[in-house]
This record gives structure tokens, C-alpha cells and sequence, in this order.
């Protein structure tokens, strides 16, 4: 959502905005970092502590199946609380940016009961998702951020192949899993 402030150029939620909409635009990134930053550390935390996973690195598909559904709640939790609870006057936009990264947390919670799939390659394929769809919406290709999140994209790749924490199919299927919920998520109810 920081990065959609500063290069979105959504009416509203960018630099140029009124100061009671830079109000509401701090408050809603402040939410989504405590629903999806603090509270899911928390909670691998508490579970850690329980025993329930071994280690904060959940080597096991099994171990990640129930820290994925309490992340769920957490993006569920603030997606209603922003949106009907406190009823922001936000655009339309970030509402769906923030519903399809829920959509894709619980796609890749499904997957996992199955198959382990890299969480990390799905949060950076939601981001890559979101800033090709702001290049569309602005007319503007965001060739820098892009190229970067590709950059981070291939970085995180690479350490998790080095970490042998995943293989490539379970990283490409992360990466395309978040980058196509949001992309086409977003295409599919904006136009």
C-alpha cells in the first residue's frame, strides 16, 4: 500500500491528496501492517511457543497449514474493518488490492494442504501484480518499480533455491499464484 501512495496516482490515496485523504491513507496502511506484518509474527510466534511448529521457518507443509488460515483471518479482519466497519472514503481500487491479496493468501492456503507453495514468491508476485496493473491504469509504465520488484522477485528465488527451502516449481507457482490474483483479479472487476 506504500508503494500504491507514492506511484498509484489513485484519486485520493497518492502525495497529491487532501490532507484529511493522506489521514485516511495512513490509517488504512497502518491497519494492513498491523493485520498483515505484526499480527501473523504474533501469531507464528505464539505457535512456536506451543509447539505447534517447530520453527519460525515452517520447514514442513503440514506445520504451515494453520499459520496460513490465522494470516487469512488477520487480511479478512482487516479487509472488513476498513471497509465496513469504519467505512473509509477510499477509491474503489484499494479495496480490491487489498481483497485479492486476501484472495491469494487463501488460494495459497488451499494449495498447501496439498503441495508446499513459497509464500514469499506469492507476496512479491502480489506486488509485481499490483504495480503492472497501476502501469495500465496510469498510462505510465512503472519501468523502474518494476524492474525492481522482478529484481527482489529473482533475489527471493534464488535465496529460497539456495536455503533448499523450495524448488522451482513451488517458487514459480508462488510468484504467478499472487502476480495473477492481482493483476487479473483487478482487470477482471475494474473493467
Amino acid at each position: 500500500m506504500i508503494l500504491v501512495f507514492y506511484l498509484g496516482k489513485i484519486p485520493g490515496f497518492n502525495l497529491y491528496s487532501t490532507d484529511s485523504d493522506k489521514t485516511v491513507a495512513l490509517f488504512t496502511i497502518s491497519i494492513l501492517f498491523l493485520a498483515t506484518c505484526i499480527a501473523p509474527l504474533l501469531i507464528a510466534l505464539a505457535l512456536k511457543k506451543l509447539k505447534i511448529i517447530s520453527s519460525l521457518k515452517m520447514p514442513n507443509r503440514e506445520e504451515r497449514s494453520i499459520p496460513f488460515l490465522l494470516t487469512c483471518f488477520c487480511y479478512f479482519g482487516a479487509y472488513y474493518y476498513l471497509r465496513y466497519e469504519q467505512e473509509l472514503p477510499l477509491n474503489g481500487l484499494i479495496f480490491y488490492f487489498i481483497f485479492f491479496g486476501m484472495f491469494a493468501t487463501l488460494l495459497g492456503f488451499v494449495v498447501t494442504l496439498f503441495w508446499k507453495i513459497s509464500i514469499h514468491m506469492i507476496g512479491i508476485g502480489g506486488i509485481t501484480g499490483i504495480l503492472s496493473f497501476l502501469s495500465k491504469f496510469n498510462q505510465d509504465v512503472l519501468l523502474y518499480p518494476l524492474s525492481v520488484s522482478f529484481l527482489i522477485a529473482g533475489l527471493i528465488g534464488f535465496s529460497r533455491l539456495r536455503l533448499k527451502a523450495h524448488n522451482a516449481k513451488q517458487l514459480i507457482a508462488g510468484f504467478c499464484l499472487g502476480f495473477c490474483c492481482e493483476l487479473f483479479g483487478i482487470f477482471y472487476l475494474f473493467n
